[in-house]
């Protein structure tokens, strides 16, 4: 019993740090390339080393850090290439899973949707740039999981894992472009009259529309030196 205990408070400490640090990276506390030091993280966290250890190894997991051989962690840079590649999975996984939505579609879902469409009408009005990355993502995690695919709706959830803890500085003041609420109202209209293949076209438009747009912007802002991949 005390073992299990103190394997649980481990994992406890685990998990605090490794949200402290999502945190830290989702504010841009902590900036692509740079290297992580443990012991201002664990002192700033308020945990041990071996925590954020741990919680980095979970960060590596999900490509967003790296380890160096002798050298330690590293956020990893940000690339055109990469996003490049995260879109384009993203539009394959979002409108694969289109005729779940419609197959599985009710009164329920539709309300759950509206519901994290008027939360991303409030950000945009609101002008609140932290709140439009988190309500953009809920508005399309709660559509993907009306699919009922839960591998995929994983899938898609690490993708956007990396879009925002990896890329939200320089990618979310690209990719806001002032057509991104009107085409929201597109996929969700599309889903109120169940019309399976207007909203795979609205999907893919949508997506199409926000990943042409990074791209080019970063293409201006970032030199695609080193891939993270």
């Amino acid at each position: 019993m005390v073992q299990t205990q103190t394997t649980q408070n481990k994992s406890d400490l685990t998990f605090k740090a490794y949200m402290a640090i999502r945190q830290m990276l989702f504010y841009n506390e902590i900036q692509p390339g740079q290297k992580i030091k443990y012991k201002d993280l664990a002192t700033r966290i308020g945990v041990s080393m071996t925590p954020v250890i741990q919680a980095l190894k979970w960060l590596e997991f999900h490509n967003i850090v790296r380890h160096e051989s002798n050298k330690g962690y590293y956020i990893n840079e940000v690339s055109v290439k990469e996003i490049t590649e995260i879109y384009d999975t993203r539009l394959l996984l979002e409108v694969s899973l289109v005729p779940g939505i419609i197959g599985h579609l009710n009164d329920q879902g539709i309300r759950k949707l509206a519901a994290t469409l008027d939360a991303y009408k409030a950000a945009v009005a609101e002008d609140n740039y932290h709140k439009r990355i988190m309500t953009d993502m809920k508005f399309h995690m709660t559509l993907a999981a009306l699919s009922k695919c839960h591998i995929q709706v994983k899938m898609l959830q690490e993708l956007f894992d990396i879009l925002l803890l990896r890329y939200n500085q320089n990618l979310f003041y690209l990719s806001m472009t002032g057509t991104s609420l009107a085409e929201h109202e597109d996929i969700f209209n599309s889903i109120k009259k169940r019309d399976q293949v207007r909203l795979e076209a609205s999907l893919k438009f949508h997506v199409d529309t926000v990943r042409n747009h990074i791209t080019q912007g970063m293409s201006r802002l970032v030199p695609d030196k080193k891939e993270s991949f």
